[in-house]
């Protein structure tokens, strides 16, 4: 692994949802690991109001989780078509975009902000809890498997500051994705998984 120095002052990891209907949150680390800021979003409006207003923002390095897409279909077979049907455009059924796994928002807001001269690159967060070996033992997102994060970032990471009451998901994962951000700004020794809608989606090794 090839260690390098960065002048990057803030650190800021950005757990997105696919819509307004569930909560994003982001956090901000500074050069010591140390959250400066953890915040809960629901409007794209809002989270495009943070990047645009907050003084974090400038000499930092960005990561924002690419979120899946699960709203164009309902019920069970919403996930498991999606995975591995690939239908060609001349099914009907494919005029809807069923096929689609990642969701596009707030794709517009990073590639400005990336147009702009910031260091801005994606993330995916099941990889990234994987490399950081906080695997989900239980059901992802659920009651327990937050809890289990939580206490692994407290213990395995030093999160002291973080609260005896469990935080929601998404809060848990934007600490996650800061901690890459960090990483990327420190080492050479990233992966890149694939390049969605311009912006590089970079793992992190095992």
């Amino acid at each position: 692994m090839v260690q390098k120095s960065s002048s990057q002052n803030f650190f800021i990891g950005l757990s997105l949802s696919n819509s307004s209907n569930y909560d994003s949150s982001v956090c901000v680390l500074d050069r010591n690991s140390k959250i400066v800021l953890l915040d809960k979003f629901y409007f794209t409006q809002d989270i495009e109001m943070f990047f645009k207003d907050s003084p974090y923002v400038h000499n930092s390095t960005i990561c924002v989780s690419v979120p899946y897409d699960n709203s164009l279909l309902d019920g069970k077979w919403r996930i498991h078509s999606k995975n591995y049907k690939m239908l060609g455009d001349y099914f009907k059924i494919n005029r809807q975009k069923w096929t689609k796994r990642l969701s596009n928002r707030l794709c517009d807001t990073l590639l400005n902000l990336k147009e702009e001269g910031f260091n801005v690159f994606r993330c995916d967060i099941n990889q990234l809890r994987q490399a950081y070996s906080l695997n989900a033992h239980y059901l992802s997102r659920t009651s327990l498997d937050c809890k289990s994060l939580q206490s692994s970032l407290k213990i395995k990471y030093a999160f002291d500051e973080l609260p005896d009451n469990m935080l929601s998901a998404s809060s848990l994962e934007s600490i996650v994705c800061a901690m890459f951000a960090k990483y990327v700004s420190l080492n050479d020794d990233v992966i890149e998984l694939f390049e969605f809608e311009s912006i590089k989606v970079l793992g992190k090794p095992f």
